[in-house]
Order: structure tokens, then sequence, then C-alpha cells
């Protein structure tokens, strides 16, 4: 019988042929925080448990019920011992169901179980869409804390400047009592984005099961994934690929086996007997039965057909429902991700590079006496808020990317590789396991 190993599913689509790219010592990169996630998560765990469990169930169910073996000692005289018994049976009953019943009852806990595989793919995507939006979302956040300390370090040298000149009678004292209370706000800013930033640390902990208040120290560097695929694609991979869609219609696969199951009940089941007598002082002799059972209480079967159509027909509709929950969650994450792209281009390529020159003119020109500090300080104003725009779009748009996989059921390095452009031998070790349960459905 084969070994199937449910988190190889996860860890050869999902982890993205993370165990050939080592990370640096005290440093998490992306691709270990996925790794570790569903390694360790416990509720990947406990779902991984949960669909052993399952599997250990449709198996059993081909078999028949245990026989039953007895014996009987016939007409012992009172206060005598059980030698003196006038009849000494051996008896073995067996219960035998109707052809069809056993089959039906397995093939519906056949696609139980593959219905829990599916649960267990699905809620590992949402992991690693998790991790990942919350590793962009905590790498943007130490970005913006790092652009914060920018910012004030450019009003204090700006301040002193003010200082000076106000010394030295060409500048009120005004310059300074302001540039000092952009100060104050910019470190108050900094707490709010401290603590987005513990949050989030806290948030990945979690998903990789590691203690809450651990450090995390991210690389210097993180490139955004950039993904080129339209929209319709994505929304044929989603209809087809989606756990959640593959467990729709292993639920539906299950309840029609079920109402099968059902039907079989309007037919007997049979019963052997057989028993072995012993008669003291005389010859043994042997007695074999045949029986059935005579379903008579036919409105207790036809409630038993009616609640498994009923609960097919609602397998159907959760199916038709799932397909519209993964449609409209790739059509809006989609256009989440290109919303993003455009605005962290817009933001690189024109708003950024004009902010900064913003406040390299007005400061130049505040030193000379050519502008005034309120011209600097707004100056500083709108480089901080494009900065922090294109790390909150960086982070909005990591985000996105990491949703869209989730939502089509498929990470962009399986899509590449499915292209031929990407890691072809963890997708190619997610398609072998999948081979191998379609030689155990057989």
């Amino acid at each position: 019988m084969h070994r199937m190993k449910l988190f190889a599913m996860l860890l050869a689509g999902l982890a993205m042929g993370v165990a050939s790219r080592a990370w640096a010592a005290d440093v998490l990169t992306l691709d270990a925080a996925v790794l570790t996630a569903l390694e360790q998560n416990p509720e990947l765990k406990a779902m991984q448990q949960d669909a052993a469990a399952a599997k250990t169930k449709y198996p059993g169910s081909r078999f028949w019920e245990d026989p039953m073996i007895g014996v009987r000692f016939y007409d012992v005289p009172l206060g005598e011992n059980l030698d003196k018994a006038t009849d000494i049976d051996y008896i073995i009953t067996q219960k035998f169901p109707f052809p069809g019943k056993v089959k039906a009852a397995s093939k519906a806990a056949y696609h139980e179980y593959l219905y829990t595989v599916q649960l267990l793919g699905a809620r590992g995507r949402e992991v690693v869409s998790e991790v990942k939006g919350a590793y962009y979302g905590l790498f943007a956040a130490q970005r913006m804390i790092e652009v914060n300390r920018k910012i004030e370090s450019y009003l204090r040298s700006t301040v002193q400047v003010a200082q000076s000149k106000l010394a030295a009678g060409q500048a009120m004292g005004v310059d300074a009592v302001q540039g000092q209370a952009e100060i104050a706000k910019i470190l108050g800013e900094r707490e709010s984005l401290i603590q987005q930033r513990n949050i989030l640390q806290a948030k990945l902990n979690r998903l990789m099961s590691r203690p809450s208040q651990e450090e995390i120290r991210l690389p210097a560097k993180l490139q955004l994934p950039q993904w080129e695929v339209g929209l319709e694609e994505m929304l044929a991979l989603g209809q087809e690929g989606h756990p959640a869609v593959k467990g729709a219609r292993e639920k539906i696969e299950e309840k029609q086996w079920a109402v099968k199951a059902a039907k079989r009940e309007y037919y007997p089941d049979f019963g052997a007997r057989w028993e072995y007598f012993q008669h003291p002082g005389e010859r043994d002799a042997w007695t074999g039965e045949l029986m059935l059972n005579i379903p008579l209480i036919v409105n207790k079967k036809k409630l038993g057909v009616s609640q498994a159509e009923a609960e097919l027909a609602a397998a159907t509709f959760t199916q038709q429902a799932v397909k519209n929950t993964v449609a409209y969650r790739v059509r809006e994450t989609y256009e989440k991700m290109k919303s993003n792209d455009r605005i962290l281009r817009l933001t690189s390529g024109t708003l950024l590079p004009q902010s900064r020159q913003a406040v390299e003119i007005t400061s130049a020109a505040y030193t000379t006496g050519k502008a005034g500090f309120l011209d600097f300080l707004n100056a500083t104003r709108g480089l901080f808020e494009a900065e922090m725009n294109y790390w909150k779009a960086f982070e909005n748009m990591g985000m996105a990317v990491s949703e869209l996989e989730e939502a089509a059921g498929m990470t962009r390095e399986e899509y590449l590789a499915a292209k031929g452009a990407g890691a072809p031998q963890a997708f190619d070790l997610e398609k072998t396991i999948g081979a191998e349960e379609k030689n155990g459905k057989k």
C-alpha cells in the first residue's frame, strides 16, 4: 500500500524549491519563512492528522462485520458440572451485506478522505499567503522606520542651520520652533511604525510557530514579485485548480456515493450460521442456516434516501458558491496587483525623484537665504509622504501577489514551472504526488 506524504504536496508546490536555497545565519529569507511555516505551523499539523485519520477510515469500511462465535451447553442438570450437558454446541455466525453496500460506503469514505486532503491544501496555501503578506509588510515597516529616521536627520540639520542664522540675526526664532515641532511629529509617527513592525513580527512568528517576541532579521534587499499573466487565464486556473474547488468536487462525489448507499438499504442483508453439536455417547452432527433480513420499515429507508439526496443537493450548491467566491477573489486580487503596480511605477518613476529634488533645492535655498523655512518644511514633508506611499504600495503589491496566488490555487513559481520558465522539480514533485493518489483511487 502506497504511503501518502501529505506535506510533500505542500512543500513541493508551495515552498518553491526552498531546500536548494539556504539562508544566511540569523537572516530570515522569504523562502525560509514559507518553509518554516509549512513544517512547523500547528494548525497545518492538526489538519494533517485529520487527513491521516480520514485515510484510515475508508479501508475499514470495505470489510464485513466481525463474525461471532459461541458455545452452548444444552440441558445441564442443576448442581452438575458442564460436562454433564446433554449437548455441547459450537456456533459461528456471519453477516453478509447485500452486494454494492460495502462498495458504496467505501467510496463515500474515500472521497471524504480526499476532501480533507483538499482542505489541508487550501489551508496550506492560505498560510503561505499570510506568511508572504506579513513578510512584505514587515520589510516595508522596517524601511518606513528608516525613512522616518532619515527625515528626522534632515530636519535636525536644518534646525541647526536655523539656530545659527538666529544667532547671527539672519532669521526669526520661529524657524527653529517650527522645526522642533515637525521633529516631534516625526517621532510620534515613528512610534506608530514601530508598533506596526512589532505586530507584523509577532504575526510572522505565530505563523512559523515561534515565540511571538522573537526578533526577526530580514535581508537588506527584497525584490517584489512580478507576475505577467492575464486575468482570464487566472480565472481559469482558479476554477480548475483551487483546492477549495477540488474539495467541493470531492464532496459531491462523496454525497453521490452516499445516495447510492442509502438506496441499497432497500435490499436485504444475508446471514449464515453454522453449528457443531457434540452428543456425549452419540455421533456428532452439524447444522447450517442461511438467513436474510426483510427491510419492512420502508419509511426509515425513504428518510435515509431523502437525507442523502438533500446533502448531495447542498454539496452541488456549495460547489457553485465556492467557484463564485474563487472567481471573485481572483478578480479582486488581480485588480489590486495591477493597481499597486501602477502606483509603484508612478511613485518611483516621478514622485520620488521630484520630491528628493525639491528637498535638495529648498534646503540649499534656505541656507543661502533664498527660501523660507516653511518652504523647506513643506518639501521635507512631501518627500516623507512620497517615500511612505512608496513603501506602502510596496507592501500592498507583495500582499496582492500572494493573495492572487492563494485565490488562483497556484503560486507564481508553480505557474512559471508549468510554463517551462521556473523550478520544474518542485512542480513535478507535486504532480507525482497527485498521480500517486489517482493510483490509490483505483
